[in-house]
């Protein structure tokens, strides 16, 4: 059981089983649409019987850039965590404008997140997870109509398989993630023909803002930098 905990939070995961962190949405009078707010407010949490954050309060909103500074150790990237939901506080409450706030985070260790073997497009389009899957039943239901032959039945299932896939892609804008990335790509500094290119042909920098391309395609509202360089 220690060594599956350890490989957890070698993971990133929240073992800890804390149920001490509150919650609430706070509603602002005249806000333009979109506006968003989140704040930790008397955040607290041990680990390993040590403080890492002691009454830990502070806020962002749209307009505004924070900076967290402070001593290495000081709980600054477990701070970023918590209002990622990666991990719950002892005690204290997080504050958000709406319950489905939009937040990125590009962690200090995003290059394991990159696939080197991947081009460049297909890394940036892995953002969009949710199409691509959508995007692959379809071909696999376009798979079962051409193999049905004369099976009405398997027919007209694959057919509706089709229409309710293809609406959902409607739904999700999907023919417009490539001009997405595409312009991603372009306004990272990335070249046209960057984009065919493997991944693990860029260096550490380039790599950043590979990174950074695939938060802000995300189009979060807070977006949350560890360490950015």
């Amino acid at each position: 059981a220690a060594a599956a905990a350890a490989a957890a939070a070698a993971a990133g995961t929240d073992t800890s089983g804390r149920r001490g962190m509150g919650s609430r949405i706070e509603r602002f009078e005249g806000a333009e649409p979109g506006f968003a707010y989140l704040k930790m407010s008397g955040g607290q949490l041990r680990f390993r019987n040590q403080d890492v954050l002691t009454d830990a309060s502070w806020d962002v909103q749209t307009g505004q850039r924070v900076g967290l500074v402070g001593n290495n150790g000081a709980g600054k990237t477990t701070q970023l965590r918590v209002l990622a939901g990666e991990l719950e506080l002892d005690g204290g409450e997080i504050v958000k404008s709406s319950a489905d706030i939009k937040v990125a985070f590009l962690r200090q260790e995003f290059r394991e997140e990159l696939r080197d073997d991947r081009s460049l497009r297909d890394e940036m389009l892995s953002v969009f997870s949710e199409v691509l899957s959508l995007r692959a039943r379809y071909d696999e239901a376009e798979a079962a109509l051409a193999a049905a032959g004369e099976d009405a039945d398997a027919m007209q299932g694959a057919l509706d398989t089709m229409a309710e896939l293809q609406a959902q892609l409607d739904a999700s804008d999907a023919g417009a993630i490539e001009k997405r990335a595409e312009r991603m790509m372009s306004a990272m500094g990335f070249s046209p023909s960057d984009a065919e290119l493997p991944v693990t042909a860029f260096s550490g920098g380039w790599k950043m803002r590979i990174g950074l391309g695939k938060a802000l395609l995300q189009e979060p509202q807070v977006l949350l930098l560890d360490e950015p360089t």
